[in-house]
């Protein structure tokens, strides 16, 4: 175990010692493309092959010879979506029905939509000329042979999932998911169940355990190339905490811990570093609200305490784990993005370390507007404060002045709305 840090350790490189130790995931191999959605791809996706293969509908209409109108054709058939072999061809003087997306029968080159034709006795009746390949999409119009669709690392989304399948891309290679471990400690914690009970244990003293779930809700919507694999909470006990780590890093690829990381001696963190083993990385960040964050490697694998206040664990997860999540799961490309917006400051906020700012968000003439939450309702402890709040400002080393712009974590509807398609 290396001697601890003496410092508080500013993001970027604690990121970097981080990155330079832990281990990233590994090929998980070819799955088909709906099972992928969620994963980062393994190797750059391209199209196999031109896209449309054969020119396609791109209107409901009438297929037609270009040079064939204006003038009066024989309806010789119909070609429906779903269908490649209509078992016949267009010649001379003929027309057959199309829907859109259908493969045009052979022998035609061009689309009457269907408002702009008339069928009377067999026949259609087309009164205007066409351009050849008029609403058609001709082979390889929409994507070439050996074109980029997805890049090594983009998270594959639903959206992507109907492109590849839509482009003939049924399978695709992806990374493993990264496996993570969550254990919320602290011998004040309880996990609420009956609501009479929880309100009596709360004024009592005791702590409802919030922090951990508060993190797996931002895991389990913004990251989903990560497997939550196990999840505890334990009290003040170094034994149980120790063999938990362990078991839990035999089955993940990184482990969290809230609470437990504060500079006393009833916290647990520094402790199990020096009985599990490992390299102890950096102790206490340079931010305001998770200063404690705190992480050691076990074998390529971090093990990374962060603090039991709730805020102060976003804080620092989203400035420092959240990146390293993406760096350790070989994600280039993420989705969804977590709900970052940038903002104006209706009012100032005065300087210190990074820090997280509980603020009211308004829309209001096309931008996100922020007003700071009053003083007493900023305190790491104040976690009621959230309620009354709409978002999180996240600042730097300098002050803000009102009417400068800054980066917030909206995670409620701005109060007037918000931006409209």
């Amino acid at each position: 175990m290396s001697r601890y840090i003496e410092r508080l350790t500013p993001v970027p490189e604690a990121l970097r010692l981080l990155e330079e130790r832990v281990a990233r995931v590994e090929p998980l191999g070819e799955v088909p493309v709906w099972e992928a959605v969620g994963l980062p791809v393994a190797g750059d996706v391209v199209a196999p092959h031109d896209w449309p293969p054969r020119p396609k509908s791109a209107y409901d209409g009438y297929a037609v010879r270009h040079s064939d109108v204006p003038g009066r054709l024989r309806l010789v058939g119909e070609a429906l979506i779903g269908r490649v072999d209509v078992g016949f061809r267009i010649g001379p003087g003929e027309a057959a029905y199309v829907t859109t997306g259908a493969y045009l029968p052979e022998g035609a080159d061009a689309v009457v939509p269907e408002e702009k034709a008339r069928v009377e006795d067999g026949y259609v009746i087309v009164e205007e000329p066409i351009e050849k390949w008029r609403n058609v999409d001709p082979p390889g119009s929409i994507v070439r042979k050996g074109q980029l669709l997805l890049g090594d690392g983009s998270v594959v989304s639903p959206a992507d999932a109907v492109a590849l399948l839509d482009a003939g891309v049924t399978s695709v290679s992806v990374y493993r998911p990264l496996r993570l471990s969550l254990i919320s400690t602290g011998s004040e914690l309880f996990t609420p169940s009956d609501p009479e009970e929880a309100r009596r244990r709360i004024l009592s003293g005791e702590v409802a355990a919030t922090t951990g779930d508060f993190i797996l809700w931002f895991i389990s919507s913004y990251t989903p190339w990560v497997e939550i694999v196990d999840t505890a909470l334990l009290p003040d006990e170094r034994g149980a905490v120790a063999w938990t780590v362990k078991r839990f890093l035999e089955r993940s690829d990184i482990v969290l811990l809230t609470g437990g990381t504060g500079p006393s001696n009833i916290d647990l963190f520094y402790q199990l570093a020096g009985e599990i083993g490992g390299e102890l990385v950096f102790r206490g960040l340079y931010v305001r609200g998770g200063r404690p964050t705190s992480a050691y490697v076990v074998g390529g694998k971090p093990v990374i305490g962060l603090s039991g206040y709730p805020l102060s664990a976003l804080h620092a997860f989203t400035r420092l784990v959240y990146p390293l999540l993406k760096y350790m799961g070989r994600v280039t490309r993420a989705h969804p993005p977590p709900p970052f917006v940038e903002a104006r400051l209706g009012a100032p906020v005065k300087k210190g370390r990074p820090r997280p700012v509980k603020v009211r968000v308004e829309w209001r003439d096309g931008e996100y507007i922020v007003y700071p939450l009053e003083d007493n309702l900023q305190l790491t402890s104040a976690n009621v404060g959230l309620a009354m709040a709409d978002g999180i400002l996240y600042t730097g080393d300098q002050p803000l002045q009102e009417g400068e712009r800054a980066i917030v974590l909206l995670y409620r509807e701005p109060r007037g709305g918000g931006p409209q398609p």
